[in-house]
């Protein structure tokens, strides 16, 4: 088994909590045009996030339940860019991975993937740190080319985070904020949607713990991996 594997089994295993009934429908998210121009610096402070509403908090991959950590995400877009951003409450923040596309999944990280036209083909996927270090590749089908996609290709991703506490230290941290704009242009092939457009995105959260990792989704795959281009979530683009 590959160490992302492992890891992938390690996530679906831990972070579960009882509480509210396991949600398991794909969701769909309303994601409002933007009301002005965005500074990708990880405060929220324009009226565009003000405006945008919630997600659903993510939940356990594997099962749907309520699970650990709390994590939300909002969504916008205009002629320019897809903007995501997500808030995370983790108590224990790690990353100390550098360099051209780091294996972010290892530790703390957000984590979007996009298929426009909804086929299970020619997907994207993004990743940011709680560091502002990116990971970014596509992929032809599901996980095909292997082990990571195609890691040359570029996304143009802007990305900042703003953290509670610190990372990569024993202080008593408290989350993060993530704000991501990706450019039309990262999608190759594909026009900038229009509104009334559906396309479809998963956006997950992975928590490295001091004895493991776990993760959430915004709508779980329901098996023990991700990518499952069929479960992600519909983002409809209104105006």
């Amino acid at each position: 088994m590959s160490a992302r594997g492992a890891i992938l089994l390690a996530l679906c295993a831990a972070g579960c909590t009882c509480g509210a009934p396991p949600r398991t429908e794909i969701p769909t998210y309303d994601a409002p045009r933007a009301r002005g121009p965005l500074v990708i610096d990880g405060v929220l402070d324009e009226a565009t996030w003000e405006h945008a509403p919630q997600t659903e908090r993510f939940v356990h991959t594997m099962s749907g339940a309520q699970a650990e950590p709390a994590s939300r995400a909002r969504l916008s877009w205009d002629a320019d860019a897809l903007y995501v951003e997500f808030e995370v409450e983790d108590d224990f923040l790690r990353c100390d991975l550098e360099g051209h596309d780091p294996h972010l999944w290892e530790q703390d990280t957000v984590e979007i993937m996009v298929d426009p036209d909804g086929d299970g083909r020619n997907y994207f996927e993004m990743q940011l740190s709680p560091t502002d270090q990116v990971f970014d590749t596509r992929y032809a089908s599901r996980r095909v080319p292997g082990p990571f996609g195609v890691t040359s290709w570029d996304s143009g991703l802007r990305g900042r985070c703003v953290v509670r506490g610190a990372v990569n230290d024993d202080a008593d941290d408290e989350g993060y904020t993530a704000e991501l704009a990706i450019p039309w242009s990262a999608f190759t092939g594909h026009a900038p949607p229009r509104a009334g457009e559906t396309w479809r995105v998963a956006l997950y959260v992975l928590d490295v713990r001091r004895d493991g990792w776990r993760g959430v989704g915004w709508s779980p795959p329901l098996v023990g991996d991700f990518h499952v281009p069929e479960r992600f979530g519909r983002v409809r683009f209104t105006d």
